[in-house]
């Protein structure tokens, strides 16, 4: 019996840049939490909080930080040990993006934080959590926020969150939408039947290769890049260092 594997966005997105990456995360190794990943989780809690509860006024939005800290990310925010101004000056930086997000229609609104699993087969669930889906009459929008500068490796996370959305609901969104709340920038793309398709071909390839390094005790093809600097196999990848040597310089 195949042992069954669960693939999040993060993995297949991993496994685009660097099939080895993917490898270490599906076996549990992960990078330390850092201070821009803990903002931009923070930031998410902020934005659902906005959707689901109505605007944060503005003389309460640090102690509505602190709240959604304390619900949701104790651990990592304990993990850093953040001084009370370096997490004062965290939410600055966060209630400059909330005042963009502030500024983006929410007609439509459906749910915040919609958690999304389906099968495939052979033991291949698809596991994610969209941030924000909208239905404006003519379809769902699947949307998700981004508190970072660029949209250029979003591509495979909105295809896979299209294909999981396919495989719950019988077709695919009618739109999905990665929105950066640093700069306003957006990539939007209409999936259908032919790249859904696609991207259960990729993930179903990823699936079987992540299982043959497992099996056969090998690694997979290491890819480097940008994304080298928060990957925690950095330390012994010499592609890794290489590429970190040439971003330094």
């Amino acid at each position: 019996m195949t042992d069954p594997i669960k693939v999040s966005a993060s993995l297949y997105a991993t496994y685009q840049k660097c099939p080895q990456q993917a490898l270490a995360r599906h076996q549990g190794v992960y990078s330390p939490t850092t201070r821009a990943g803990f903002r931009g989780s923070l930031a998410h809690k902020v934005f659902a909080s906005h959707l689901d509860d109505g605007p944060i006024p503005e003389g309460e939005f640090l102690l509505r930080c602190r709240q959604l800290a304390g619900e949701h990310l104790g651990e990592s925010m304990a993990g850093l040990r953040m001084k009370p101004t370096e997490f004062k000056a965290m939410v600055s930086e966060i209630e400059d993006m909330y005042s963009r997000f502030r500024r983006i229609s929410t007609d439509g609104f459906v749910s915040a934080e919609e958690p999304i699993e389906a099968d495939v087969h052979d033991g291949i669930v698809l596991r994610g959590r969209i941030d924000a889906v909208f239905d404006d009459g003519l379809g769902a929008r699947i949307v998700d926020w981004k508190t970072g500068s660029f949209l250029d490796d979003t591509d495979a996370q909105m295809d896979f969150y299209a294909l999981a959305w396919r495989l719950v609901h019988g077709a695919p969104p009618t739109m999905t939408e990665a929105t950066s709340l640093a700069t306003g920038e957006q990539v939007q793309r209409h999936p259908d039947e032919i790249s859904t398709d696609q991207t259960l071909a990729d993930v179903e390839a990823m699936v079987a290769a992540i299982r043959s390094a497992v099996e056969t005790m090998t690694e997979l093809e290491r890819i480097a890049g940008p994304h080298c600097q928060w990957c925690p196999l950095l330390d012994e990848c010499s592609e890794g260092n290489a590429a970190m040597e040439i971003l330094d310089a």
